[in-house]
């Protein structure tokens, strides 16, 4: 379920929008940053391990984000299908920090 969303946008090129952040409060993915000219995806999962999938349309990006699960959605659609390569690992604290952000979340829908 998604929880935050944050659209970039860049400035000098009439504010459109170049790559979208969100956060989710699933079992199996935390964040997910969309390039979207690039067509790329990133998804943190909840141990922090990122990996990058190429070849993400706009029209699946958009179907992955308002999933009722993020990990049904990318276990079905995205896993396995896609040409992908880990990119890094998020620090503790950064996966601590986006967890606060799913918890708080949690807090409000009680």
């Amino acid at each position: 379920m998604l929880v935050e969303r944050k659209e970039i946008k860049n400035k000098e090129k009439n504010n459109i929008v170049e790559y979208i952040e969100s956060v989710f409060n699933s079992t199996n993915v935390l964040k997910s940053t969309y390039f979207i000219e690039q067509q790329r995806l990133y998804i943190a999962f909840n141990r922090g391990n990122t990996y990058s999938y190429e070849g993400i349309t706009n029209e699946m990006y958009e179907l992955f984000e308002n999933a009722e699960s993020q990990g049904q959605y990318f276990n079905k659609n995205i896993r396995g299908k896609f040409d992908f390569r880990k990119e890094f690992t998020l620090y503790p604290d950064e996966v601590q920090n986006l967890n606060e952000i799913r918890d708080k979340d949690e807090t409000l829908n009680d």
